[in-house]
């Protein structure tokens, strides 16, 4: 996400209200989506007036909307004023034809724009929205919301180097700068927003968390990734790409294997195994060195594991067919309880009982997979999309069907172009094979899966930012209640869960809810895919049992700091979690025990910062972070992530007094609980965890910086607040008024 973009929320243009009908127009019907009148359409008939439907053809969309607005508004332009080139035009059509309703092909469409021109241009976009009836300036709102939608000119090769926490443990900076050198781009351009060459050949820019943590250093390059990168890459890699070249084969993450390397033995517990070659082999307890229990990972890296082909030779869509034939929907719930599954993604929520909230009935309902992995330090929805995307759509069929949804939609993040690809396949194989469609299976159930691509925000992975997104709109959080399993995608009762909380479905069908809580802890059942980076020798994801010490997570399995170093202080749930300190090393890896710790598992991402890394600064690059993805819309979040990130810059830069400490403890304390979403609270909780565990850290700093700078910060004026004890809140103020 480029630096900055989102920084000022009255920069953005506004996205236009939705316009009032003043009588009704010929030929409106209802959505083809749902089963209740004016439930999931763009709008309906409702007190005599009559609102646009997605069964209107585009002219009569067109004409009702012109004649909902006032007489100054932005007209939709009409088809043959802008003369839209077939290839463009196809497929923004395409994009509509695979949603139920018109609107949440957009980013789609802004997609297609940027392929065919290299950014959304103001011609391109007004082409978009002649084909889709809407006004260029809805299409405009949302170009200009998204980090990933150009709206300047830029250069025809992208290379986005990834500076969040983990990278930047690892040289980051240097590779950026690097970069930037090789390609002939300004310093700060660079920093902030990105820059093209001169030549018009590259453009070039720092950019949050890629998910890739795995491989860091790492840069994204014509939306392929690439890591472990050394500063030295970064001229190979442009000449390459000014050349025409292959770019740096041997760095590709395509080519990587997991890292935990040769498959475990088999485990006892699992007699089920060969009669049924779903079922994972595990490592069995009690085993002396510290190894993997594979589940979602087994045979992660067999050859042609993504294709219908292989999957289905190692037993895959087995579970679908049973779920389909054999268990009634309501038998299917009661085993997905029953299991003890807990989300995977953040909140820890028991996936059974989230399903089992979604009304019976003929509603619509969805299905979302939130595959939009954007918590610094995650990475493992990525590996198992990758590496098996059959997984999880058999995985999504299979909720579909407990959940009695009729779409699934899978809403993976922009930035994963790669795997994106690679899950278009899979869900076209799937298609072909009939597990998804109309009577699947020959059933009669249907489930359409959609693989929807983001466009960069962050903040797309609180719920239902991502269900406003997926709707067609600026990804902002939603007032709840009403909850998505009452009131979620187009209004209609939805399910949300992410990519490994579905992938571990058809294991638990196939082998019972029994089985599956044989794994684990009794609160905890199951495997943990967990995300190892920062500075420990082998970054990676592991799967273990959940109750593993995290010292045999980080020192057993990721090989611990390098040589020389020790363990400071380590995320264990991604970079929103508290953070813990060496010693706690020996907690049991589990939710309960994560909690207990006053921390929380989170997304199972442990991010490790060994002794030679500055606390404050990891401080200010946590801050940074969420201050650049906060939408803006509420508050605490907007004003508190700016107000921290100013306050830990006046530490980095020895301006600030230990009383600034207090006020920046108290700015967290404020903030956690009192916003929209829970964006807020990620800044809060690590930064204010840093800053009472390591407070000597921050005071020592401060001291250090101003001793060094011989008593005077940056303004001249560090001497001052030490002596009069002014905090720098107050000099904030003063910039700020």
């Amino acid at each position: 996400m480029d630096a900055g973009a989102r920084d000022e929320v009255p920069g953005r243009a506004a996205e236009p209200a939705a316009p009032v009908a003043p009588e009704p127009a010929e030929g409106a019907e209802g959505d083809r989506s749902s089963g209740e009148a004016g439930r999931g359409g763009e709008a309906e008939a409702s007190g005599g007036v009559i609102l646009p439907t997605d069964d209107m053809s585009a002219e009569e969309r067109r004409r009702l909307v012109e004649s909902m607005r006032p007489e100054d508004a932005e007209t939709v332009p009409e088809l043959h004023e802008v003369g839209v080139p077939d290839e463009l035009r196809q497929a923004i059509e395409t994009a509509m034809s695979r949603y139920p309703q018109i609107r949440s092909a957009a980013l789609p469409a802004l997609w297609a724009v940027q392929r065919h021109y290299g950014w959304c241009t103001p011609e391109g976009m007004r082409q978009a929205a002649a084909v889709m009836g809407v006004t260029p300036g809805y299409l405009e709102s949302l170009a200009t919301f998204y980090d990933l939608y150009r709206t300047t000119p830029v250069g025809r090769h992208q290379v986005l180097v990834c500076h969040n926490i983990s990278c930047w443990m690892r040289g980051a900076d240097d590779l950026l700068r690097a970069f930037r050198e090789a390609a002939g781009a300004g310093a700060q351009e660079a920093d902030h927003g990105g820059v093209s060459s001169t030549d018009g050949e590259l453009f070039v820019s720092g950019f949050e968390c890629l998910g890739a943590c795995d491989i860091a250093p790492m840069a994204s390059i014509d939306e392929r990734y690439y890591g472990p990168l050394e500063a030295g890459d970064a001229p190979t890699a442009v000449e390459q790409l000014r050349s025409g070249a292959e770019v740096l084969p041997d760095k590709a993450l395509a080519k990587r294997q997991a890292a935990g390397g040769p498959e475990p033995e088999p485990d006892p517990r699992l007699s089920r195994a060969e009669a049924d070659p779903v079922a994972p082999q595990a490592e069995p307890r009690g085993r002396p060195e510290v190894t993997e229990t594979r589940m979602l990972f087994r045979r992660v890296d067999e050859p042609g594991l993504a294709s219908i082909d292989t999957y289905r030779r190692l037993g895959g869509y087995r579970s679908l067919e049973r779920a389909f034939h054999d268990l009634e929907p309501e038998e299917l719930l009661g085993v997905l309880e029953e299991s003890g599954l807990r989300g995977r993604g953040g909140a820890g929520f028991s996936m059974g009982r989230k399903a089992s909230f979604l009304p019976r009935g003929e509603t619509s309902k969805y299905l979302c997979c939130n595959a939009d992995e954007s918590e610094p330090g995650t990475f493992k929805d990525r590996e198992l999309m990758e590496k098996n995307p059959h997984q999880l759509i058999e995985g999504v069929a299979i909720a579909a069907l407990a959940a009695g949804a009729g779409w699934g939609f899978v809403f993976i993040r922009g930035e994963y172009a790669e795997v994106a690809d690679i899950l278009d396949r899979a869900v076209a194989e799937a298609y072909e094979a009939g597990y998804l469609g109309e009577n699947i299976l020959g059933t009669g159930s249907r489930v359409e899966v959609v693989v929807h691509r983001g466009a960069g925000a962050y903040i797309c992975g609180e719920e239902t930012a991502l269900l406003d997104s997926l709707e067609g709109k600026r990804g902002n959080p939603r007032l709840k209640p009403p909850f998505p399993a009452i009131e979620g995608l187009y209004g209609g009762p939805t399910l949300i869960n992410n990519v490994e909380t579905l992938s571990n479905l058809p294991h638990i069908v196939a082998n019972g809810a029994e089985w599956f809580k044989g794994f684990g802890t009794e609160q905890s059942p199951g495997t943990k895919v967990v995300s190892v980076s920062g500075c420990v020798q082998r970054p990676g994801n592991y799967e273990v049992e959940l109750g593993i010490p995290a010292r045999e997570l980080i020192h057993g399995l990721a090989g611990g700091p390098p040589e020389g170093r020790e363990v400071k202080a380590w995320f264990p749930g991604g970079s929103s979690a508290p953070v813990l300190t060496a010693a706690e090393l020996d907690l049991p890896y589990s939710f309960e025990a994560m909690a207990d710790a006053g921390s929380m598992l989170g997304s199972g991402a442990i991010i490790v910062a060994d002794d030679s890394i500055s606390i404050p600064e990891l401080a200010l690059r946590t801050a940074r972070f969420y201050h650049h993805e906060s939408c803006g819309k509420c508050t605490p979040c907007r004003e508190g992530t700016n107000w921290t990130v100013k306050m830990l810059e006046r530490v980095i830069s020895g301006q600030a007094t230990p009383m600034d400490l207090d006020i920046i403890a108290s700015v967290q304390e404020n903030i956690i609980g009192h916003c929209l979403c829970v964006l807020g609270d990620s800044m809060a909780m690590p930064v204010g965890s840093m800053v009472a565990k390591f407070r000597e850290e921050f005071e020592e700093h401060i001291r250090r910086v101003a001793s060094d700078s011989s008593g005077l910060g940056a303004d001249g004026t560090a001497g001052l607040h030490a002596i009069t004890g002014t905090s720098s809140i107050a000099q904030a103020s003063a910039s700020d008024a």
